[in-house]
């Protein structure tokens, strides 16, 4: 009977002693992929900010916002191919990740672009079209049919479309801060719906899958 107690507690110690290093294990794993997430976020934040200053500059260089936002993610730019003039923004972060069951700092790596097209975007709000440049990099192919549109434009469509246009003054169209999108296939259309929020973006009506606002 003791012989039999002592293996049954040799067991118990071993399925505990491996149950505690899968967790152990498990933890390492979640920190990676966590970091992965935030490394992802940052170079998409990054890539956004250098678009943004490339089409509204401000005091300070497209590569000089990538590398703040990247950091307010925790990360650090390593390449930002977004010199003035050009028509989009490369780049490319690192983030530290601390793996104590394995050992050591690992560093994860992202990259991310975003595209410059003023021509599609005249009229809107800067930060809303650096959110759109996020979303067709992602989802090639997609084009703006309607973004911004005056007063007058806004009346005109309503008096045409009333089951579909808001009347005027009260449509997002005339802030700047919505857009109607094309799709060239189906496939196009839901991953632009399944991307949208990673670009700040959303589609607030249910029964317009083309009407695009940013995130509030």
């Amino acid at each position: 009977m003791r012989g039999e107690r002592g293996s049954a507690s040799l067991v118990v110690a071993s399925a505990l002693g491996l149950a505690a290093i899968l967790s152990a294990l498990s933890a390492d794993l979640s920190r990676m992929a966590t970091a992965r997430t935030r490394a992802q976020t940052a170079a998409d934040s990054a890539a956004l900010a250098a678009a943004q200053e490339l089409v509204v500059p401000s005091a300070i260089s497209p590569a000089e916002a990538a590398g703040e936002y990247a950091r307010r993610h925790g990360a650090e730019v390593t390449e930002c191919r977004c010199q003035a003039g050009s028509d989009d923004a490369f780049v490319a972060v690192e983030l530290a990740v601390s793996l104590p069951f394995l050992g050591g700092e690992r560093t994860v790596v992202a990259r991310a672009r975003a595209v410059v097209d003023p021509s599609e975007m005249a009229g809107l709000d800067p930060a809303f079209a650096a959110r759109l440049r996020c979303l067709f990099a992602r989802v090639p192919g997609i084009s703006i049919v309607s973004g911004f549109r005056t007063r007058a434009e806004q009346a005109a469509l309503y008096q045409e479309k009333p089951e579909l246009a808001a009347p005027p003054g009260h449509s997002m169209h005339e802030l700047g801060l919505a857009a109607d999108l094309g799709y060239p296939t189906e496939q196009a259309r839901a991953l632009a719906h399944s991307s949208a929020a990673s670009c700040g973006l959303e589609f607030p009506v249910s029964f317009e899958p083309w009407h695009i606002e940013p995130t509030r």
